[in-house]
């Protein structure tokens, strides 16, 4: 049997393992805030992290709308492309990965994912339907009212640290260990192993135009982080590798321009791997959001740092 990354070993490695970070902050002490995502109406921003709440601030005065108490580290949120409706992900956690309507407070649990959590998720584009990847490898489809379509694992049992949807194709990409293509209907397409040493992808961002997708992976003591560019069919378009940590989180503005990523700092790139801007940051960042207008980015970090930048990464308030 392969070895499976258990959710307690995931949240150790990712936080603790890697010595060329700045992870020697003690940060395996520290309350994390993993996920950020800011609503399609622009009104509402939701960060959230292993802190027992979810909490959802207005944007314009940052001020906290909501807190909802979860007893778990939430991995990932994610607003519905246009409805007041949040999907989380979990892992070591009394409450389950589900779906949660923002006015009505009502909460759907997800059957069926991993009871060591999960971390990728994203809705299609319509928001009919709901992908979540687990920390078992195991690939679950949901509607928007949390009934289980489908199930189907990759090549093994371990962790599936990310995915994103294809903006207008029922194809999905996964990483993890590798980098996979599957159909919605569980086919996989290809598998790629995205360099030659075994290293750990965390994020990837299919580009709106669907014509190329991004990953960013951890890096290693001897190995730099690297974010690496691929065409839709999964060839190596670029790989750089400036960062001097790991890729926690990217995600492309509505435009398509500009892809921002959370690492050690905030970067801003353009399509074709150009970096545009950089915004320092003392703490390594996690969350990671553009608003609607892609006229300003919302950040959470490894030290519960909130900011917001605008779209050439300079910081506009710190909370």
């Amino acid at each position: 049997m392969r070895p499976k990354f258990s959710a307690s070993l995931i949240l150790m490695y990712l936080i603790i393992s890697i010595p060329n970070t700045l992870h020697s902050q003690n940060a395996n002490d520290k309350k994390i805030l993993w996920t950020a995502d800011w609503s399609p109406n622009g009104k509402y921003i939701a960060i959230a992290g292993n802190t027992d709440t979810l909490v959802i601030y207005h944007s314009e005065s940052m001020k906290i709308f909501k807190r909802v108490p979860f007893k778990s580290t939430i991995t990932r949120v994610k607003w519905h492309p246009n409805k007041n409706v949040l999907a989380i992900t979990s892992q070591n956690s009394l409450d389950k990965s589900s779906i949660l309507n923002i006015d009505t407070d009502t909460k759907i649990e997800l059957e069926g994912v991993s009871t060591d959590g999960a971390r990728g998720m994203d809705w299609d584009e319509s928001g009919q339907y709901l992908v979540i990847g687990d920390n078992d490898g195991k690939i679950s489809i949901f509607d928007i009212n949390g009934k289980l379509i489908r199930t189907f694992h990759h090549e093994n049992t371990k962790s599936i640290t990310g995915l994103d949807w294809h903006p207008s194709k029922d194809i999905i990409v996964t990483v993890g260990d590798k980098i996979r293509l599957f159909n919605t209907q569980g086919l996989l397409i290809k598998t790629i192993k995205h360099r030659p040493e075994d290293v750990l992808i965390l994020s990837v961002a299919w580009h709106p135009s669907g014509d190329t997708f991004v990953t960013g992976d951890y890096g290693a003591s001897k190995d730099k982080s690297l974010l690496q560019y691929w065409d839709q069919n999964g060839e190596l378009i670029k790989s750089l590798d400036i960062s001097k940590g790991e890729y926690r989180n990217m995600v492309w503005n509505k435009r398509g321009d500009r892809l921002a990523t959370a690492s050690d700092a905030l970067r801003i790139w353009d399509r074709t791997g150009t970096l545009r801007h950089v915004g320092t940051s003392p703490d390594y960042l996690w969350g990671l959001s553009w608003s609607p207008r892609s006229k300003k980015i919302i950040t959470s970090s490894i030290q519960q740092q909130i900011s917001i930048w605008d779209n050439k990464a300079r910081n506009i308030l710190s909370i």
